[in-house]
C-alpha cells in the first residue's frame, strides 16, 4: 500500500475551492483496536492521500465529521491496515474487526455501501472458485484444460451477470457507476467472428470508439476511484497506437465529453502531459507539446484552460513546450550556422545536400561521448561517407574548453564537419552580436543548446535531405538501422 500525506496532494494538485462538498457524519468501529490513530484516505487517480484522521477511543470506535468529496476512501489503521468504502452518502455507520475487515462487516444507513461489500463478496468467492480450474489449464492434459476453460467461462459470465444485475437494478448509484466502469467493452459476435486483418481493424475500431462508453465523464468522483485511473492508464499506454498523432487525436476526443472546470479534465490532462513528457518512446514528446499548446498556455486573452495551476508553473510549462515544439519529428530542423576551427569558415547546416544528414552535439571532455565518437566515426568511413551522407558534428567549444575540442578533433581524425561555438566568436558575439549577425548566422544559431534543448551530451538527430527530422534522442547505434527502415518505408510508398 501506498498512502501519501494529504499536503503532498495539495502541492500536486489544487482542489476547486467552488466545489460544493457534503458535510458527513462517519461512524465507525473496529474491534481489536483501542486508543489508536486512525485516518481516512481517499484515492486520487491510483494512490491513497490522507485526508483526516481521528482516534478510536477503547471500544475501537471513532468518527469523521467534515466536508468530504466523493469517491472511493480508506480507513487506514495501524500495521498499517486498510478497508475501503464508498463515500457517497451524508452519515452511515460501518462496524467490523481487526482480523478480517471485509468478512466482518455490519453496515448501516448506506446501501451503496451494503451493495459494494456484497460485490466484494460474491468477487472473493468466484475468485476462489476459479483458482482451481486456472491450475488445470496450466497444469493437466487437453481434455482436462478443455474442461477447465469451460469452468472458467462459466464463472466469467456469472461474474458479468451479477455485474450487470447490480447496475441495472441500481441506478443512479455510486457503486453501480464504479462497477460499471470497471467492466471492459464486448465486441459484438459478428466483429469477433472475423479472423482477417480487415475484420480485426475493425473490431479494433468499434474497441477504440466506444472504450469509455460505461464511464460517466460527466461525474467527478470517478477521478477519487482507482478505477478510472486504470482505464485511463491502459487507455492511453497500450490501447492506442504509441504514435503521437495517435495518441493526440485520442486525448482530443476524450477530453470533448468533459466539462472544461471539472476534476476529469483537469486529471486527464494531466495524466496525458506528465506521462508523455516523460516517455522513452521517440517522438512522443509530440504529445506533451500539443498538450502544453492546447490545454495550458493561454488564449489571445491570456485566459489560461489549466485553472488548476499557478502562473508561474503554466509559464514554465508553455516555455517548454514553445521550445521542444520545432524539435518534433517531421519539423525542419532549426537553422544552424557555426565556425569550423578556424573560426572563419562559417557551415550552414541546411546548405548540406545528402539523403540524410546526422547532426552530432558533443563535448570533448563527456566520457560517453568519449565512447560514442569513434563509433560514430567507423560507422562514417564504413558506411555513411559513401552514401552521402554527411555528419555536421557541433562540438561544445566555448571557454576553456575551446583547445581541448580542437586537439580531440585532430588526434582522432575527426574528417567530417567539425563546427562549435569557439572561445573567440563567443566573447565577441557577447561584446557586439551585430559582428556577426545576419552576415554569418542568427541569434538562434549562436544559442544552440537552448534551440536544440541540448540539457546533455552527446545527442543525436537524423535529418533527411530536406532537412525534416526523422530521429532524435537516439544512440549512434541505432542511425544504421533507423536508416535501413527510412529506406524501406521509402521503398513501400
Amino acid at each position: 500500500m501506498r498512502i501519501t500525506s494529504f499536503l503532498l496532494l495539495l502541492l500536486i494538485c489544487t482542489i476547486s475551492n467552488a466545489q460544493k462538498k457534503d458535510e458527513h457524519l462517519l461512524e465507525f468501529k473496529i474491534n481489536g483496536i483501542q486508543n489508536d490513530t486512525v485516518y481516512l484516505a481517499n484515492y486520487y487517480g491510483d494512490k491513497l492521500y490522507y485526508r483526516d484522521t481521528a482516534i478510536a477511543d477503547a471500544n475501537g470506535s471513532f468518527q469523521f465529521t467534515e466536508e468530504y468529496d466523493g469517491g472511493i476512501y480508506a480507513v487506514v489503521v495501524p500495521g498499517p491496515k486498510y478497508f475501503e468504502f464508498l463515500m457517497n452518502e451524508p452519515a452511515f455507520s460501518m462496524e467490523t474487526d481487526i482480523v478480517d475487515f471485509n468478512k466482518n462487516m455490519k453496515i448501516h444507513g448506506s446501501k451503496e455501501n451494503s451493495l459494494f461489500f456484497d460485490y466484494i463478496d460474491f468477487l472473493a468467492t468466484k475468485n476462489k472458485e476459479a483458482e482451481g480450474y486456472k491450475n488445470d489449464v496450466r497444469l493437466f492434459d487437453d481434455a482436462r484444460k478443455t474442461e477447465a476453460k469451460d469452468k472458467l467461462d462459466k464463472i466469467d459470465g456469472e461474474v458479468k451477470a451479477y455485474q450487470r444485475a447490480l447496475i441495472e437494478n441500481n441506478p443512479g448509484t455510486f457503486v453501480s457507476s464504479v462497477i460499471n466502469m470497471s467492466m471492459d467493452i464486448e465486441i459484438p459476435e459478428e466483429l469477433k467472428d472475423d479472423t482477417s486483418k480487415a475484420g480485426i481493424d475493425i473490431g479494433y475500431k468499434y474497441y477504440l470508439m466506444h472504450y469509455w462508453d460505461n464511464v460517466d465523464l460527466s461525474d467527478d468522483k470517478i477521478v477519487r476511484t482507482s478505477v478510472f485511473h486504470r482505464k485511463l492508464d491502459t487507455y492511453f499506454k497500450t490501447t492506442i497506437v504509441q504514435v503521437s498523432d495517435s495518441i493526440t487525436a485520442a486525448v482530443d476526443r476524450l477530453l470533448e465529453h468533459t466539462k472544461p472546470n471539472s476534476e476529469i479534465r483537469k486529471y486527464v490532462v494531466h495524466f496525458v502531459t506528465y506521462t508523455f513528457e516523460t516517455s522513452d518512446i521517440m517522438g512522443l514528446d509530440a504529445v506533451f507539446v500539443h498538450m502544453g499548446l492546447n490545454y495550458y498556455c493561454p488564449d489571445e486573452n491570456g485566459v489560461s484552460p489549466a485553472w488548476w495551476m499557478t502562473d508561474e508553473k503554466i509559464e514554465k510549462l508553455c516555455e517548454r513546450a514553445n521550445k521542444l515544439a520545432p524539435l518534433r519529428l517531421g519539423q525542419k530542423a532549426p537553422y544552424l550556422s557555426l565556425p569550423d576551427t578556424t573560426e572563419k569558415n562559417w557551415v550552414q547546416l541546411w546548405s548540406l545536400e545528402g539523403p540524410y544528414t546526422i547532426l552530432y552535439f558533443w563535448d570533448p571532455n563527456c566520457g560517453h561521448c568519449k565512447k560514442e565518437t569513434p563509433v560514430l566515426l567507423e560507422l562514417y568511413h564504413s558506411e555513411l561517407k559513401e552514401k552521402g551522407i554527411e555528419v555536421y558534428s557541433v562540438g561544445k567549444a566555448t571557454g576553456d574548453d575551446f583547445e581541448d575540442w580542437k586537439e580531440y578533433i585532430v588526434e582522432n581524425d575527426l574528417d567530417w564537419i567539425n563546427v562549435g561555438l569557439t572561445k573567440n566568436v563567443f566573447n565577441k558575439a557577447q561584446k557586439n552580436s551585430n559582428e556577426f549577425i545576419p552576415r554569418y548566422t542568427t541569434i538562434g544559431s549562436l544559442n544552440y543548446t537552448e534551440t536544440y534543448d541540448i540539457y546533455s551530451t552527446p545527442r543525436v538527430f537524423i535529418l533527411d535531405q530536406d532537412m525534416i527530422i526523422r530521429a532524435k534522442g537516439i544512440s549512434v547505434e541505432q542511425i544504421s538501422e533507423l536508416l535501413q527502415r527510412f529506406e524501406e518505408k521509402k521503398e513501400e510508398e
